[in-house]
């Protein structure tokens, strides 16, 4: 049901509102809102004048067209309403990404909002580093992952990574016994813990750092959602740290966005026979990640980005 009739409409209800009809990473939303406005562009994408609205801000017929036929059967009046009431019930933080400088580097795929279960400070804090690797990892790439990370504890960082077992799962618990503030960046909802498996990890990074995503808070995660959680993971952090990865492994996407965007990128290597560190070692060869092996050549390389 199409509604342009927002309570008390402001700048945050409509990127909750839009949240709800857009897929994260959608360009041609950024570019509406980036003409109009949040506000603005809320009402044109409820309304009756959004071919025209589109057109002005500079996108094409077929392009608009396309963008119509996406949003148009997602507006529903019910859904925003339920949306905006579940993050008061939740106690979740709505942030315009606008006013975190770092997305900027995303320009019209930047986040439209930010939904954050926590902390939210911790998502501008100086020296934050994004930490990833395999979801079937190895005791190798676990232990190493504990202890460069655990000596990091003395360098004021904060660990990202994205809460999924394997080596996101190490990172931030190796960051929780050393007290270091950690950010977990989801791809579903801050409201919808996932993996299930790791619903008492993420109830503690929520606690003691932050849980941030882009969508709302009972929405699934999805493999495209994955994927385009990523750029927002390599965007706030300043380096990012494969400690494990195979040949095809999504770390490397998370990879591939850091380089894109001039963030440093590191990669601990692994022994030659492990097909579980063939990634790393093709981000060495291929990409000019830094070797890394210790706490120090993480901090060498975050210190000189």
């Amino acid at each position: 049901m199409k509604t342009n009739t927002l309570p008390q409409t402001d700048v945050l209800q409509a990127r909750a509102a839009i949240s709800t009809i857009i897929e994260p990473g959608d360009g041609v939303a950024g570019t509406l809102i980036d003409a109009l406005g949040p506000v603005a562009a809320y009402d044109a994408i409820t309304g009756n004048g959004l071919q025209a609205a589109l057109q002005d801000a500079g996108v094409g017929e077929r392009t608009a067209q396309e963008s119509i036929s996406r949003w148009t059967p997602r507006i529903s009046s019910s859904v925003i309403a339920h949306n905006l009431a579940s993050i008061e019930r939740a106690n979740v933080t709505l942030i315009d990404p606008d006013t975190i400088p770092a997305l900027s580097d995303l320009g019209m795929q930047r986040p439209v909002a930010l939904y954050v279960r926590g902390n939210a400070s911790l998502l501008t804090t100086p020296r934050p580093i994004c930490w990833v690797g395999a979801r079937a990892s190895t005791g190798y790439g676990e232990a190493i992952t504990n202890e460069i990370v655990s000596d990091l504890a003395e360098h004021q960082v904060t660990i990202l990574s994205g809460a999924a077992y394997g080596i996101d799962g190490a990172a931030h618990r190796a960051a929780l016994a050393t007290g270091i503030p950690t950010v977990a960046v989801v791809a579903g909802g801050v409201g919808r813990p996932y993996p299930a498996g790791h619903s008492e990890l993420i109830a503690r990074i929520a606690e003691r750092g932050a849980v941030v995503s882009e969508v709302p808070l009972d929405t699934a995660p999805s493999r495209w959602r994955f994927l385009s959680r990523n750029r927002v993971l390599a965007a706030l952090t300043r380096v990012t740290i494969v400690s494990e990865a195979g040949w095809r492994s999504g770390s490397l996407n998370t990879a591939g966005h850091a380089a894109a965007l001039g963030r440093g990128l590191g990669a601990v290597p692994g022994p030659l026979t492990s097909a579980a560190s063939s990634g790393c070692h093709r981000l060495i060869r291929e990409y000019n990640a830094a070797l890394i092996t210790s706490a120090r050549d993480v901090v060498t390389l975050l210190d000189g980005e």
